[in-house]
């Protein structure tokens, strides 16, 4: 057995860990102008190159935006943000999420996953739907040899990222993984929400309009059982 090296977070991670989390607590906000970074330097009892690269960093994440001879601003991440920004988002506050950020990172998926399913039911082939209706029977089984919540949420989002990975969209895929570290949880809260044979239920009825070229119509189901699980929790 193997447990892996140990490695501490650098003293530029930590900084900008610092920087961010001013950030999205909102003690900083859009328009906010930083100290310079001599001053930062001082305060911090860190490098002022340290401090340089890791404003170089945080703007590249669109955290900051970093003027010439006019300092340093915080920026609208939200605007100007990328995948490294959702990704320290979603990391921020050991990945605890509010109630705003859970319906945001759902809001996501059903995008994703509706566009993904209006493309799938365009272009699918026989195996598409056989490895799909395959998915499906495996999450049946393990339902019922392993019930427990991790075991049923794991197959479950096996089911739904394969559907973005087989819609051709190359980012579709990209994007759901963004979500890999926190969203076990919102697997499992989704488990225990609907139960093994509701999950059941729902992805076979996906699967068969999928199968029919009723993408629509599928995106459309989808979004209504997020609709119900969002008004319900």
């Amino acid at each position: 057995m193997e447990f892996g090296q140990i490695v501490a977070p650098t003293i530029k991670e930590l900084f900008m860990e610092r920087i961010e989390g001013m950030i999205l607590s909102g003690v900083l906000s859009p328009g906010d102008r930083l100290p310079s970074e001599r001053e930062l330097a001082e305060e911090m009892k860190i490098s002022k190159t340290i401090v340089h690269l890791g404003l170089e960093e945080l703007a590249r994440m669109g955290f900051v935006e970093v003027r010439p001879r006019r300092g340093t601003v915080v920026a609208d991440f939200a605007e100007r943000g990328n995948l490294d920004t959702l990704n320290a988002i979603l990391h921020y506050n050991g990945g605890k999420l509010d109630r705003e950020m859970i319906v945001s990172i759902i809001e996501l998926r059903s995008a994703v996953e509706g566009g993904a399913l209006i493309r799938l039911a365009r272009s699918h082939t026989a195996a598409d739907m056989a490895e799909l209706r395959e998915m499906m029977r495996q999450f049946e089984e393990a339902s019922r040899l392993s019930p427990d919540v991790p075991t049923v949420a794991a197959a479950l989002s096996r089911f739904h990222y394969k559907i973005c990975t087989l819609s051709g969209n190359r980012l579709f895929p990209l994007i759901m993984n963004a979500f890999r570290n926190v969203g076990s949880a919102l697997w499992e809260a989704s488990a225990r929400f609907w139960g093994e044979a509701a999950l059941f239920e729902q992805g076979s009825r996906i699967i068969d309009m999928v199968d029919k070229g009723r993408g629509e119509e599928a995106a459309a189901y989808l979004n209504s059982l997020f609709d119900h699980y969002l008004e319900n929790i």
